[in-house]
């Protein structure tokens, strides 16, 4: 099954103080971890779509296609839609991963892909831990359209309800593990560190 991961970085990062796709962890940030973690699960294309923090992103020189949201404030879903966009279109499916859930393991990305490819009626799979829904959403391509034209008014989850979503129970808890406030941010720090 082959697909590609659209990166959410363009968010304003308030409550955290400082951008969030650039905090360290260890000797590399939380946007690298997750394009290290989406190579090692085998996704080829990458898209991280981009806000305020377009300019430092490019000074990183990433090998990713970066893609700017010119308007941030229109929430998440305008970024989702600029990722999607960008698709190309022999692909199979799409993870759809915000950067502030940095800690996602390759061996959650590869058991969704196999969770939707065992599940052919599923138009998606999202991983839970212990019940919690997380992150990151895997969709199949053929939702894209739909992705592109949808109201962006009620976001991604408000889609949901008219598609056949798999839930996949998962070990791994960094499904739900985000950084939105420092404290958090040291959290997830703390678990590397272990």
């Amino acid at each position: 099954m082959k697909a590609a991961a659209i990166i959410l970085a363009a968010g304003f990062s308030s409550r955290m103080g400082s951008d969030k796709a650039l905090l360290p962890f260890g000797e590399t940030t939380a946007l690298e971890l997750l394009l290290a973690t989406y190579k090692q699960a085998g996704v080829g294309q990458i898209v991280v779509v981009s806000g305020r923090n377009h300019g430092l992103l490019q000074q990183r020189g990433l090998a990713v296609e970066l893609v700017h949201n010119p308007d941030p404030a229109a929430g998440m879903f305008s970024s989702i839609k600029l990722g999607a966009a960008q698709l190309g279109p022999d692909l199979d499916a799409i993870f759809v991963q915000p950067v502030d859930i940095p800690l996602v393991s390759p061996a959650t990305l590869t058991g969704l892909l196999a969770a939707l490819q065992q599940n052919p009626a599923a138009d998606g799979v999202i991983p839970s831990f212990h019940g919690k829904r997380g992150h990151p959403p895997l969709l199949r391509m053929t939702l894209r359209q739909e992705l592109l034209h949808a109201d962006a008014a009620g976001g991604l989850r408000s889609l949901y309800c008219g598609w056949q979503m798999l839930e996949l129970p998962s070990e791994d808890q960094a499904v739900i593990l985000d950084m939105n406030t420092p404290e958090q941010y040291a959290r997830l720090k703390g678990r590397i560190a272990d």
